[in-house]
């Protein structure tokens, strides 16, 4: 998994996510949720899981069964009994990026090994980040999205901002062009930076970025507060995140200005907690009992030394979804008590037909029966 477990995966893996605390990304709300936000996470869970049960695997399976044709291929499993057959899921993901989630054995995280090992900077990027005295300013939008993609009023209020600041700017651009109309004497221009090494030198104050999950890896690993401006999908949860945790701020494209980026620099560099808050999650990224390369590869190996390590699959693969969700034990007892509180009912009232009975004399009793049995006569001559 590339990022996160979502619910189809989770589901396919025997995992189950909590519902009350486990945020769905692309709802973009935190562990901490108001009931609206819950009932729309059960919701999201659920259909994601039953379109990709009923849809999305069984399109997945056409396209399989078409072109991945060869001799004994007719024989193949469903792809869902293949996937529930996985041994082992690994996500490259990290707690410390996100919130915390009961997995089974068979998930191993491996999120951060893109970090590990940041390699010098070149001589030049080097020199100038040495000689930044004020700190230095790095921003990416990562390796496929850039400014241009941006609306003209997005880009011209980041591209004034940073022409303005007093820090040396790191600025990944592969058109130039786009700041000749923007004051740009403090802004280092390249079309490619080596990030991590980037991020890791002492004078690296500031990351602005777009939330991509590697990048917020590597700016926490190395305790720089970020400013994440969002464009799709993770990046909007990731965002999310940021804010809640107080590791940086986070700018909505759709309002964004010139004066708002210049106040969120300030406000993230200025202000201490933001500092104080990233180096206790980098803290928590780094305690690891071991290196999370030797981590992924023990277990890849284990899986392979126990030839497939079955006892690693959890037994509600096997189960049907009425039998995972109890619905036929939720059921069996509802009957049950719906069959004892009718009995109850009856013998009460039974009990009470006595108890009038007895405290309304015999007399009383008699005559209320044969007031009964005079209609009950005069009903059956006029039938």
């Amino acid at each position: 998994m590339p990022a996160f477990l979502f619910p189809l995966p989770a589901h396919l893996s025997g995992n189950h996510l909590p519902l009350a605390y486990s945020p769905l990304t692309r709802l973009v709300q935190n562990d901490r949720m108001t009931f609206i936000e819950r009932v729309n996470n059960f919701f999201g869970y659920y259909f994601n899981i039953v379109a990709g049960e009923l849809y999305y695997l069984e399109k997945q399976d056409a396209l399989m069964r078409e072109y991945f044709k060869y001799p004994g291929s007719e024989n193949l499993p469903s792809i869902q009994d293949l996937l529930r057959n996985t041994s082992l899921t690994l996500i490259d993901y990290n707690f410390a990026i996100g919130y915390p989630v009961p997995l089974h054995k068979n998930v191993i995280l491996f999120g951060g090994i893109n970090v590990h090992g940041s390699g010098k900077l070149p001589a030049d990027h080097q020199k100038i980040m040495d000689n930044a005295n004020d700190g230095i300013i790095y921003f990416s939008f990562g390796t496929f999205f850039k400014i241009s993609f941006l609306e003209p009023f997005v880009q011209d209020a980041i591209l004034s901002a940073l022409g303005k600041l007093k820090y040396k700017v790191l600025l990944k651009l592969d058109d130039p062009s786009l700041l000749q109309n923007y004051s740009s004497k403090n802004i280092v221009v390249r079309s490619w930076y080596p990030q991590s090494a980037v991020l890791a030198h002492p004078n690296c104050k500031l990351f602005i970025t777009h939330g991509g999950i590697h990048g917020l890896m590597e700016a926490v690993y190395h305790a720089v507060p970020m400013v994440v401006v969002p464009f799709m999908a993770d990046q909007y949860f990731n965002a999310k995140f940021v804010e809640t945790v107080g590791i940086g701020m986070k700018l909505e494209r759709e309002t964004i200005h010139e004066e708002l980026v210049l106040e969120a620099v300030e406000r993230v560099l200025q202000n201490p907690l933001y500092q104080e808050k990233i180096q206790e999650r980098s803290a928590i990224f780094k305690d690891q009992p071991i290196p999370t390369m030797d981590h992924v590869i023990y277990w890849i190996e284990y899986v392979i030394r126990h030839r497939g390590a079955p006892h690693l699959r959890p037994a509600v693969l096997d189960l049907h979804w009425y039998q995972y969700l109890m619905l036929d034990v939720i059921a069996f007892y509802s009957l049950t008590v719906g069959v004892i509180l009718y009995i109850v009912k009856t013998i009460l009232s039974l009990f009470i037909r006595c108890i009038k009975c007895f405290i309304f004399s015999d007399k009383d009793c008699e005559s209320k029966d044969l007031s009964n049995q005079r209609t009950y006569k005069k009903i059956s001559k006029k039938e």
